[in-house]
């Protein structure tokens, strides 16, 4: 039963072939030249990289600062605001720009699921910010931290998904 499993993936051949002949057999027949294997790509023009790439290093940096004032024992502060008011801006710039190609032209597959994407994205950032606000204790900036990953998250996620868009 073994030998047959090994067999069938190829582990053991039981022919009488000699190994050698078969190789030196396989150096004199030329093979033709195989071409590149590449996919079709959509005809969209691509998103500024800027953006996007600004938008991944503020929000691992929000998350990081976020985190220090939540291990000092800070509550959340003005300076968390700022850069999470930042992180918003950066965030709404990207969807004005990926709905200025979406009119100009051609549609990505998977059109619903990116217009959800459009729209809980500038949601993340404002959601953290009210709730950080209420939170009064140290994890109103752990709040933030989240929502910091979260966009650098979905950019991530949106660049594996939609690469016609050019994130």
């Amino acid at each position: 039963m073994v030998a047959g499993m090994l067999m069938a993936i190829g582990f053991l051949s039981f022919t009488q072939e000699d190994p050698t002949r078969a190789e030196k057999e396989s150096l004199r027949t030329p093979r033709p030249p195989q071409e590149p294997v590449t996919t079709k790509r959509s005809t969209m023009s691509h998103v500024n990289g800027v953006v996007p790439t600004t938008i991944i290093v503020a929000g691992l940096a929000l998350a990081g600062y976020a985190l220090l004032m939540t291990a000092l024992n800070r509550r959340m502060g003005a300076g968390l605001l700022a850069a999470l008011g930042v992180l918003e801006i950066l965030l709404l710039v990207l969807v004005g720009i990926i709905v200025a190609r979406l009119a100009e032209g051609p549609r990505p597959a998977g059109l619903a699921t990116l217009i959800g994407y459009l729209i809980a994205m500038p949601l993340v950032p404002v959601i953290a910010g009210f709730w950080g606000a209420l939170e009064r204790s140290r994890w109103g900036p752990a709040v933030i931290a989240v929502a910091g990953l979260v966009a650098a998250v979905l950019m991530i996620r949106l660049h594996e998904i939609w690469p016609a868009i050019g994130v």
